[in-house]
C-alpha cells in the first residue's frame, strides 16, 4: 500500500476513535422536537434560548489541552444551561470539558467508579451520602429553581394550587379509584427529581415502596430522562413532577400547563462536587476545583441568572449570589482541598464544629473537613456495625467510645467537654410566663403542654433526658414525676432493686403529648415550630438557638462529676443494632477519639489537636460549653496530643 494511503487510513482511524470516545461521555440526547441549543467555541455563544453573554473571558492559557469529564444531571444538559457555560471554561482553562449526563443517581454511581472528574447534580440526601463515602471534595450549591407539578389544563384531578403533598394524596386517592384522567408518570431512575418526588410522597405520609409503586396502573415509572418523561406525560395526558428549567425549555412542545408551583418542599437546588479516589490524579482534583470556582464566580453567576430570560421572560435557574444560608450549603469558600475528611459528631457539637471547620480549613487548606451529626449511639454504629468509616468520632457521651469501639475501632479517646441539662422553651410555649425551676414538672403534666426529648435508644441527649425526670423525684421529695411525664405517655417502664431504678426505653414511643425527636436539632426544629411547648435539652444547644430556658438543681442536670454516685442510682436500658445496652448515669463529658479505619487518621489527629487547644476551648465556650482544660486522655493517645491532654 502506498505511504500516502497508510497516512490517511491512519488519520481516519484517529478521528473514527475520538469521536466514539466523545459520544459515549454525552449520553443524552435532546428530542427533535425540542429546539436544541446551538453552542460555538467563541467568546460570545448565543443560543436559541439565551442572551449573548458579555462577560470577559482571560486570554486560553498556553500549553496542551487537557480533558475532564463532568457527570451532571439531565435538567441540566435538557436545558442547554451546560452547553452555554462549556465553551466559556473550556476557553478559561485549556481545556476540553466533556459531558455525561443521566439522573442524579446514576451520575453519582459513575463518580463513584472513578469514570468522572466532577459531580453537578440536584439531590442533597444522595449527595450528602456520596460525600459521606469520602468520595468527593467542595460540595458547593451554585444555582436553584423549583420543582412544579404539571399536568392537562382541564386538571382532572382538581388539584390546583394545592400544598404539593395534599395534591399527591389526592392523585393517589383519584388513581387507586381509577377515576377515569388520572395517572402520574414517575421519573423512576434514581434521579434528583425522583428523589424529590420520593420525599412529597414521605412527607404526606406514605410510604413510597409499600404505598405508591405498584398500586395501580394510574401511576407509571418511566425510566427516563425529564424532557422525555414530561413528553410521555403530555401524549399520555398525565400528571409530573418536573423541574421548572426543563418544562419551560420544553414548553413550546406540550401540552402540560404548571398546576401547583409553591411549596417549601420543590425546593430545587443544584451543587457541584469534584470527585476525589485514591487513583484521581491531584491536576484532576485542581481542575474540577476550577470548575466548581467557576460556578460560584461572580460573573458566571450573573450569566446563570441570566439564562433564559430573553425567550421564557425569566430564567431557567436562579443563582445563588452568595446568599445560601437559607439553603444549608455552602456556595461561596473557594474550592481548594484535594483531600477528604470525615468527621462523625453529636448533633449537640454541629454549630461548634461547623466553626471549628472553618478554622481547620482555614489552617489545612488541602482538606475538605465534611461534617456529619446524629445521635451518639446511630453515629459509632455506622463504624462499627454499618462499614462505614470517619477521621473523626466525637460522642456526647465518652464512656460510648470504649463501650461500644475499643477495641477493634477505636484503642484511645480523649474527655474534652461537659454540658448540662435544661428544660428549654419559646415565648410561645404555654406558660411560659409561669415556669420555673420548682414547678416545671407541674407545667409539662398540664393537660393541654406537649414536650419533647431526643430518641433515648440513639442518643444520649435522650436516655439523659429520662435519667433526669427519675432524678427529679429524689430531688423535689415525690414518686409520681416519672410516671406521669414518661409512663403514663410511652411505653418506657421502670424496675427498682438494690436502690438503682432501671429504666427499658427499648419501645419508647409517645403519645403526642410525650414527643419523640430524631436527635437534638430535630428536637430544637420541633420546639420552634411550635409542634412542643418544652424540651428537655442540652444547655449548650439551647444557647446556640438563642431559647429562654429553665436550668435545674445540679442533682439531677447531670453537670457535677462530683454527684455521679447519685447519678448512678438510675440507669437506662435502650436498643442497639445487636440487642440492647443499659447506660447508667454520670455527669455529661464528651469524648473524642480517630478511628483505627480512619483513612485521613493524620487529619484527624490535626483536628482533634486543634480541638483540645485554645482555639478549640474558645470555641466551645462560646456555644454554652464547659471545655475541660486540659483534656483528659485514656488509652494509646497519639503522641501529638500528648501536651495537651492529662
Amino acid at each position: 500500500m502506498a505511504p500516502k494511503k497508510v497516512y490517511i487510513l491512519i488519520i481516519l482511524s484517529a478521528l473514527l476513535i475520538g469521536g466514539a470516545f466523545f459520544a459515549g461521555c454525552t449520553t443524552t440526547t435532546q428530542p427533535q422536537a425540542t429546539p436544541t441549543p446551538t453552542v460555538t467555541t467563541s467568546v460570545q455563544v448565543t443560543t436559541t434560548a439565551t442572551p449573548v453573554m458579555t462577560t470577559a473571558v482571560p486570554t486560553t492559557p498556553a500549553g496542551p489541552r487537557t480533558k475532564v469529564l463532568l457527570a451532571t444531571t439531565t435538567s441540566l444538559y435538557d436545558t442547554g444551561l451546560l452547553d452555554y457555560l462549556k465553551p466559556m471554561f473550556e476557553q478559561k482553562y485549556n481545556v476540553d470539558l466533556l459531558i455525561t449526563s443521566q439522573g442524579t443517581g446514576k451520575a453519582i454511581e459513575v463518580a463513584q467508579r472513578g469514570d468522572c472528574d466532577i459531580l453537578a447534580v440536584h439531590s442533597p440526601s444522595q449527595e450528602l451520602t456520596y460525600m459521606e463515602g469520602g468520595s468527593g471534595v467542595n460540595r458547593r450549591c451554585f444555582a436553584y429553581n423549583y420543582f412544579i407539578i404539571v399536568g392537562p389544563a382541564s386538571d382532572p384531578a382538581g388539584i390546583k394550587g394545592m400544598k404539593p403533598e395534599d395534591a399527591f394524596k389526592k392523585l393517589r386517592t383519584a388513581g387507586k379509584a381509577n377515576t377515569p384522567g388520572i395517572s402520574f408518570i414517575s421519573r423512576g431512575d434514581n434521579s434528583g427529581t425522583h428523589s424529590a418526588e420520593k420525599n412529597i410522597w414521605k412527607s404526606a405520609g406514605l410510604d413510597y415502596a409499600k404505598d405508591i409503586q405498584k398500586s395501580g396502573i394510574w401511576y407509571i415509572e418511566a425510566g427516563r430522562g425529564m424532557g422525555e418523561t414530561l413528553q410521555m406525560a403530555s401524549e399520555k395526558q398525565a400528571y409530573t413532577l418536573t423541574d421548572e428549567g426543563t418544562y419551560l425549555a420544553y414548553k413550546g412542545n406540550l401540552d402540560l400547563v404548571p398546576v401547583i408551583e409553591k411549596g417549601d418542599i420543590l425546593l430545587n437546588v443544584y451543587s457541584a462536587i469534584s470527585v476525589y479516589n485514591d487513583k484521581q490524579p491531584v491536576d484532576k482534583i485542581t481542575m474540577a476545583n476550577n470548575f466548581v470556582n467557576f460556578l460560584i464566580s461572580p460573573e458566571i453567576q450573573k450569566a446563570i441568572g441570566d439564562y433564559g430570560k430573553d425567550k421564557y421572560g425569566k430564567s431557567l435557574f436562579s443563582p445563588m449570589n452568595g446568599e445560601c444560608a437559607q439553603f444549608k450549603c455552602d456556595c461561596t469558600a473557594a474550592a481548594k482541598a484535594t483531600k477528604p475528611m470525615i468527621v462523625y459528631n453529636a448533633g449537640s457539637l454541629n454549630t461548634p464544629f461547623a466553626k471549628l471547620a472553618t478554622a481547620y480549613e482555614s489552617a489545612n487548606p488541602t482538606v475538605d473537613a465534611n461534617l456529619f451529626g446524629g445521635g451518639s449511639s446511630t453515629i459509632i454504629e455506622k463504624i462499627t456495625k454499618g462499614g462505614k468509616y470517619s477521621d473523626v468520632l466525637a460522642s456526647a457521651d465518652s464512656f460510648l467510645i470504649p463501650k461500644m469501639m475499643e477495641p477493634k475501632y477505636a484503642d484511645w479517646y480523649a474527655e474534652f467537654a461537659k454540658n448540662q441539662m435544661v428544660i428549654a422553651y419559646t415565648s410561645s410555649s404555654k406558660y411560659a410566663d409561669r415556669i420555673t425551676g420548682d414547678n416545671w414538672y407541674e407545667i409539662l403534666n398540664s393537660p393541654d403542654v406537649k414536650y419533647i426529648i431526643s430518641d433515648p435508644n440513639t442518643d444520649p441527649a435522650g436516655y439523659r433526658a429520662v435519667m433526669t425526670v427519675q432524678l427529679a423525684e429524689r430531688v423535689y421529695g415525690t414518686d409520681t414525676i416519672f410516671p406521669s411525664l414518661l409512663g403514663a405517655h410511652g411505653k418506657m417502664t421502670r424496675t427498682f432493686a438494690d436502690g438503682i431504678y432501671t429504666i427499658d426505653v427499648t419501645k419508647a414511643g409517645g403519645d403526642g403529648k410525650l414527643l419523640i425527636g430524631k436527635d437534638g436539632p430535630d428536637v430544637i426544629a420541633q420546639l420552634k415550630s411550635g409542634k412542643a411547648d418544652y424540651a428537655i435539652e442540652y444547655s449548650s444547644v439551647v444557647i446556640q438557638n438563642g431559647l429562654p430556658y429553665v436550668t435545674l438543681p445540679s442533682g439531677m442536670d447531670l453537670s457535677d462529676q462530683t454527684q455521679n454516685s447519685k447519678y448512678a442510682t438510675v440507669k437506662v436500658k435502650r436498643a442497639i443494632t445487636s440487642g440492647t445496652s443499659t447506660e447508667t448515669g454520670t455527669a455529661i463529658v464528651y469524648g473524642v477519639t480517630v478511628p483505627k479505619n480512619a483513612k485521613n487518621p493524620q487529619a484527624g489527629i490535626a483536628w482533634v489537636k486543634m480541638l483540645l487547644d485554645k482555639t478549640g476551648q474558645d470555641i466551645l465556650s462560646a456555644d454554652g460549653q464547659t471545655p475541660i482544660v486540659p483534656a483528659r486522655g485514656y488509652g494509646n493517645v497519639p503522641a501529638e496530643l500528648k501536651g495537651l491532654v492529662a
